[in-house]
């Protein structure tokens, strides 16, 4: 095979590639450089300490800040120059750690935004019923009183009312009780088998180990570490020096 089908079969197989990509917020520079691939239907988990850059990471793919330098590409197309209205068009869905919901709004009305010319598709809307029922079951409440758990999972839900290309999660299990962890965990495996590419930002080790494929770990605002997840969980002495913690301590 010569280098150039290599490359091509590459970037095929990755849904998102980041180069050297640099991002300064005011006069501090945040992203010094970060490079990973995201493969295509499985789950990659961005891992790091707090202010190590992941959400930057996440809001730089997004085009909520841009990139100072550096290459972000969505299928082999370049998108770091891109609004962040044209990147979500392209497929790149974005569930933000306030998970961006709008309080005032019923159930229905907030994944009602999110569809293209207001119109919900049946067939997809049960699809998601059967992953978060509590939003059939409060579908006309006004999203501000539900729990903590039920606003995640309607977050994830407008997320995915319109086929995406890659979804981005940042930070889901923030704040949640273990039984709702639990069921945000069979969800994401449901849209796994599904065929949805995910890239999450996740500090609940457990979660990270059990949903995700690949993972990439972040350190002051760089990648550290790239690697397959099962080898990752297997060595606890990299978890040890990579994060901080082992498997054994977080079971």
């Amino acid at each position: 095979m010569t280098a150039q089908l290599q490359q091509d079969a590459q970037v095929q197989d990755n849904v998102l590639t980041l180069d050297s990509v640099h991002t300064n917020i005011a006069q501090y520079n945040i992203l010094h450089g970060v490079s990973f691939s995201v493969p295509r239907n499985q789950v990659t988990m961005l891992l790091g300490r707090n202010g190590a850059g992941k959400t930057t990471t996440m809001r730089t793919i997004m085009g909520l800040w841009q990139a100072a330098q550096g290459k972000i590409q969505l299928n082999g197309d370049d998108i770091q120059t891109l609004e962040t209205v044209a990147i979500a068009r392209k497929g790149l869905h974005y569930v933000p750690e306030n998970m961006g919901i709008f309080s005032g709004l019923s159930v229905e009305e907030n994944i009602r935004l999110a569809t293209r010319k207001n119109k919900i598709d049946p067939e997809r809307l049960e699809w998601i019923f059967t992953l978060f029922p509590a939003m059939k079951k409060f579908w006309q409440w006004p999203a501000g009183q539900l729990s903590g758990g039920q606003k995640q999972m309607l977050s994830i839900a407008r997320s995915i009312i319109e086929p995406c290309e890659l979804l981005l999660v940042d930070e889901p299990s923030k704040g949640l009780a273990p039984s709702i962890i639990e069921n945000l965990i069979t969800a994401f495996n449901q849209l796994k088998e599904n065929n949805t590419t995910i890239l999450m930002v996740e500090q609940n080790f457990r979660m990270a180990s059990v949903l995700g494929d690949h993972l990439a770990i972040m350190d002051d605002g760089v990648i550290v570490h790239e690697s397959d997840m099962a080898s990752f969980v297997a060595d606890e002495e990299k978890q040890s020096a990579l994060l901080g913690l082992s498997m054994e301590a977080h079971q």
